[in-house]
Formats: structure tokens, C-alpha cells, sequence
């Protein structure tokens, strides 16, 4: 039984180290991680040909993971708007609601919210939409008096959960500064109940100011944010999105070294001309890599007799136009599968008509509407998290605690928009100026988001004086003033 026991843990161990490198691998790509993109494409590049050749390769890559995850996690394109509305809501006589409250409660959440909430929202759904799920660790700031949202790939936590699929304990690594000031490495450890450190020796020991390593919220301050639902706790990432990409880095590398370079420069090719000790010994053979900084050797060579000794130069047969087709088309079936259209994602792809733009649009609409619920799922529990963490430290930073008894949490997410052309973008607001959904500032501050309706409203009456100073109608006096002036220019 304890065989089975220790059989079965070395199998969770090992099946969790498998989902660590792969998801790391996947935020690599996504992040463009130079050192480690390199680390992956020699690998690939080592099934194929020789290390020794592959160190005088120049690695090509590109980033082609991040462009489409991006474009694939649209929800919070545009910023959400999150406000409180009373349960029981009640019209007056007059068919108006009374908002003192909802609105209240609105601003107290907002200004406890980070300043670059839009910026966390997107990261979050990016990353979720790479390895399928993301965790918002949820904590106060102190000096700014004010929640703090810190997103991390999900390759750094290991979560264990119930029967139930509840969390039961939440561990990540931690390098922390030790009395003389080295970085030491620790695992930080988290329960409903406890919260303290691992040393790399696994002793346990407290956190800063927590002697005690109490859980003092009482429940996990991470919220867990899922694209879909999966057998465990993480799910399955874009491996596909990553292997595609890892492909085109490997096919590029040998475009750009085997075809451009070698093809088209060539290497000397010496024949019969005694060059003793060329190439590296290898098993008893002598190895011979072809390059201008290694020219090809052939001794010996007879065809009827012995051939004449010879030094040329020669080129292979490059198939620059073949793989390069190849690699956009490889491009194109990816975008396809992800649900995108290629002209998104292919530079060379400009399609700017209005059709395709519209197209474009509503594949956007289509991925959003899949997204929204998970993102109304996590906002909701994102929401009693941070009202948790924050009305734990509320008193003590001198704030007021969120109490929304009798209130309802809610998220509007914006709506992503058709592309519009001129005459319908004329169309639409002429028809809302005309039964007031709209006026001339709220126009231009679609414009110019950085405008306030102040100064918008300002911009279009220092317009209006300018141009009916144009338009007025002279008087008779001031067109024979006029006159007067331009005949005498004239002489």
C-alpha cells in the first residue's frame, strides 16, 4: 500500500513537472523571450542537423504567439464599467430611480481600484487565453491605499484542490533577501487557514510581519480565471498555436542559413588537391561541414583515372519562393483553426476594404460572446476577493469599508464595434443628434478620448464664433471699405 502511495505521488510529481515546462514554454513564446525562444529552436533544430553546424547558425524567430493570442483576447479591448445597483430597485412618481446610494458604493470601489485596471484586465484574459487559465493574486497596497491586482503566468503556481474542486492549497517560488542581503530561494505557501514559507530545505518558517502564519482573510486571495472547462484544474493550453511557431522559427532559421546564405553564396568545393587534416574525426571518419569558413575536400577522386585536381566554386539548388510559401500558408492555417482571419495576422496580407474590416469585426464578436461568461464569472469572484482583502485592512488604513447589503455587483463589458465608413459614421449621428442621443461634444470626444466634455464643448464654440465671423453678411459700408482697400493694393 505504501508502494502504491509513493507510486502514485511520483506519477502527480511527474505529470505536474510536464504541465510547468509546457506552460512555461507557452509564455516564453507569448512574452518573446529571446534567450529561451533560442534555447527551444536549437533543440528542434538538433533533430535534424549537426550541434556543431547549429552554432554557426543565426536564429530566426518571430513572434507570432503573442500577435494572435492578442488578437484572439478581445473582451477588454475597450475598458469595462463596473457599478453597484440596488436589489430592490423602486421608480418615483416621476419614473426616475433614486442612485445616491448605487452610486456611492460605485465610486468607493472604483478609487480603491488599480490606476491601470484596464492594463491587468487584458494581461489576465491574454494569459488566459495562452494556457487556458490565469490567477489573480488579489492584495492591498498600502502606501497607495489602494487593492493591487498582480497577475503572473500560471506555470509559477501549483494548485491543489479537493474532491470538490476547491482550493486547498495554492504554492509558488519566491526569491527573498536574507540578512546579508542574498537572494534565497523559498516557496510560499497558502491555505484557508495558513500562510507562511518553505525554505529550499522544506522547513517551514514565517512570512514578514505574520509570526504567527495566519491566513488572516479566512479563504484563498487568488481567483482563478478558466476559458474552459477541463478534467483538472488547468486544462489544455495553445500548444498547437506553440508548436506552429516553434515550426516557422525552425523553417526560417533554415531559409535564412541553407538557402539564402549557403544557397546563394555557395561554398568552395576542392578536389584531389592533398589538403591533409580537413574536417573533425569522428568515429573514424573525417567529418567536412560546408561553408565558406569550411570549403568541401575530396581526395582521391578517380573516374576512369584519376580526376585532375580542381578548387571551384559552387551553390546548391535553394528553394527560397517554396518555403516561403510554405511558411505563410502555415501562418494561414493556424489563423484559420484560432477562428481569425489571415489578413490580421500575415503582414504582407493588406486587405483594408471595408468588407474585410467588417469581417474582421465580426470574428472579433463571435470569440468575445465564447469569453464573456468566464469573464462575468471572474469578475463576480475577483469582486468578493477584493472586498475580502480590502475590508480586512480598511480599518487600519483609515477607509471605509465596502458594504454592499442590498446592492448588486455588475460589469458592463464594451461592445465591440463594426467598422463603420465615413457616410455611415455621418448617417448614424446625424439620426442620434436628431432625436438627442447624442450632441456635438460627446461626437468629438469619440474622436478624442483624451478630451473632457469641458474642453470638447469649448473646442466646437471657439469653431462656431470662427466660422460665423466667416459667414456674416457685410454691410454695404464694409463692402465699399473692402473695395477701397483692394484697389488700393493694387496701385
Amino acid at each position: 500500500m505504501i508502494e502504491l502511495d509513493l507510486a502514485y505521488k511520483s506519477h502527480l510529481y511527474t505529470q505536474n513537472k510536464k504541465r510547468i515546462e509546457e506552460q512555461e514554454k507557452q509564455y516564453a513564446y507569448y512574452s518573446g523571450d529571446s534567450d529561451k525562444i533560442k534555447e527551444y529552436l536549437s533543440k528542434a533544430l538538433e533533430i535534424t542537423y549537426d550541434a556543431e553546424y547549429i552554432a554557426e547558425m543565426q536564429p530566426n524567430y518571430v513572434n507570432l504567439t503573442k500577435k494572435m493570442i492578442d488578437q484572439m483576447a478581445v473582451v477588454y479591448r475597450d475598458p469595462a464599467i463596473r457599478y453597484f445597483q440596488k436589489i430592490d430597485r423602486k421608480e418615483n412618481e416621476e419614473g426616475e430611480y433614486d442612485t445616491t446610494g448605487e452610486d456611492e458604493l460605485t465610486s468607493i470601489y472604483d478609487k480603491i481600484l488599480p490606476d491601470n485596471i484596464n492594463s491587468v484586465d487584458k494581461r489576465n484574459h491574454r494569459l488566459s487565453k495562452l494556457s487556458n487559465c490565469s490567477l489573480t493574486y488579489v492584495k492591498i497596497d498600502k502606501k497607495k491605499k489602494k487593492i493591487s491586482y498582480v497577475v503572473n503566468p500560471i506555470y509559477k503556481y501549483t494548485i491543489e484542490v479537493d474532491d470538490e474542486g476547491e482550493f486547498e492549497r495554492i504554492t509558488y517560488p519566491k526569491y527573498l533577501k536574507d540578512k546579508n542581503g542574498k537572494d534565497e530561494f523559498f516557496t510560499v505557501v497558502w491555505t484557508k487557514k495558513e500562510h507562511f514559507l518553505f525554505d529550499e530545505y522544506g522547513n517551514k518558517q514565517p512570512i514578514k510581519d505574520n509570526p504567527k502564519m495566519i491566513n488572516a482573510y479566512g479563504d484563498f486571495p487568488f481567483v482563478l480565471n478558466k476559458i474552459e472547462e477541463s478534467d483538472d484544474i488547468y486544462g489544455e493550453g495553445q500548444s498547437d498555436l506553440i508548436n506552429v511557431n516553434e515550426q516557422i522559427n525552425f523553417l526560417l532559421t533554415k531559409l535564412i542559413n541553407s538557402d539564402i546564405i549557403l544557397g546563394t553564396e555557395g561554398t568552395t568545393l576542392a578536389i584531389n588537391l592533398n589538403l591533409a587534416g580537413k574536417g573533425t574525426e569522428d568515429g573514424g571518419l573525417r567529418k567536412v561541414r560546408a561553408s565558406r569558413r569550411h570549403p568541401i575536400t575530396v581526395e582521391n577522386a578517380r573516374s576512369s583515372d584519376m580526376h585532375p585536381p580542381s578548387l571551384q566554386h559552387v551553390t546548391t539548388d535553394p528553394h527560397i519562393t517554396e518555403i516561403r510559401d510554405y511558411i505563410d500558408w502555415y501562418i494561414k492555417y493556424i489563423a484559420s483553426t484560432k477562428g481569425l482571419n489571415p489578413s490580421a495576422v500575415l503582414a504582407q496580407l493588406k486587405d483594408t476594404s471595408d468588407y474585410q474590416k467588417i469581417m474582421d469585426a465580426v470574428d472579433q464578436m463571435e470569440m468575445r460572446k465564447d469569453d464573456l461568461e468566464g469573464c462575468r464569472i471572474y469578475e463576480k469572484e475577483r469582486y468578493e476577493k477584493t472586498k475580502l482583502v480590502w475590508n480586512t485592512h480598511a480599518k487600519e488604513l483609515n477607509e471605509k469599508e465596502i458594504k454592499d447589503d442590498g446592492y448588486e455587483f455588475k460589469v458592463d463589458f464594451a461592445e465591440i464595434e463594426v467598422h463603420k465608413t465615413p457616410a455611415d459614421e455621418q448617417a448614424e449621428f446625424e439620426f442620434q443628434l436628431k432625436y438627442n442621443l447624442t450632441t456635438p461634444a460627446e461626437f468629438l470626444m469619440e474622436r478624442n478620448p483624451d478630451l473632457t466634455i469641458e474642453q470638447a464643448q469649448k473646442i466646437i464654440n471657439d469653431n462656431k464664433k470662427g466660422n460665423d465671423s466667416l459667414n456674416k453678411k457685410m454691410t454695404r459700408l464694409e463692402s465699399l471699405v473692402q473695395g477701397v482697400d483692394a484697389s488700393n493694393q493694387l496701385t
